[in-house]
């Protein structure tokens, strides 16, 4: 098999370990506050107003940015939700696309309705893939965009699958989606597991099960 699968171990630790320190710009791995001593009030300058939802001494016009947004947002994720969003997003981006030419180039039917299921079904996750990014505030960081990793079908191994057609083809393609389908199911198990922003364990758990649906109707 290409690109042997790191092994169970591997794949559990991929986001409760090694994926977690991926960097993501306006985040900070999660630590306890730090202990401060006694708080020292200060008035408001004398001049100085207030807006809309602002304490005292709040600079008039200072408001609420839409970066300080962005990072009250994004603090609801811990590094298990960031990694495993940073990766599902592009796995089923590019599934996808493997998918697409599934559907009008397989020999086999149940292939064929496979391909349309995960194009009609995963489609619909990567939209919520991509809101939860979005809210995060990690949607232009792609730290895996390229990488040759287990579950991710690469250009090369696309372009190869091009080349092919019959029962070679099935077979090809067979491989890289029960590949994408079984880490899928992986990765959204580390995520329920570790992971913390309630939105983002429900939707790893609905692809759980409709990964998992989707790899019981691939033929052995």
């Amino acid at each position: 098999m290409r690109r042997a699968f790191v092994g169970a171990a591997v794949a559990s630790l991929v986001v409760c370990g090694g994926l977690a320190a991926v960097a993501v710009p306006g985040t900070v791995p999660e630590q306890a506050p730090a202990v401060t001593g006694t708080a020292s009030h200060q008035e408001p300058a004398a001049g100085a107003g207030t807006v809309a939802g602002g304490g005292p001494g709040t600079a008039a016009g200072a408001g609420t940015s839409a970066t300080d947004g962005a990072s009250i947002a994004g603090a609801a994720f811990n590094p298990t939700d960031l990694a495993w969003l940073q990766l599902a997003a592009p796995m089923t981006e590019q599934a996808l696309r493997l998918a697409e030419l599934v559907t009008v180039r397989a020999t086999s039917p149940d292939l064929r309705k496979l391909a349309a299921a995960v194009t009609a079904a995963d489609g619909a996750e990567l939209t919520r893939l991509h809101a939860l990014l979005v809210r995060a505030g990690a949607d232009q960081a792609r730290p895996h965009e390229g990488h040759d990793m287990p579950g991710m079908t690469t250009a090369t191994e696309y372009a190869a699958a091009q080349q092919e057609s019959g029962a070679a083809f099935d077979r090809t393609v067979s491989t890289y989606l029960r590949e994408y389908l079984e880490q899928s199911v992986r990765l959204a198990d580390s995520e329920n597991a570790a992971g913390r922003d309630h939105t983002t364990r429900e939707l790893a758990a609905d692809i759980r099960r409709s990964r998992g649906a989707e790899l019981a109707r691939l033929a052995p």
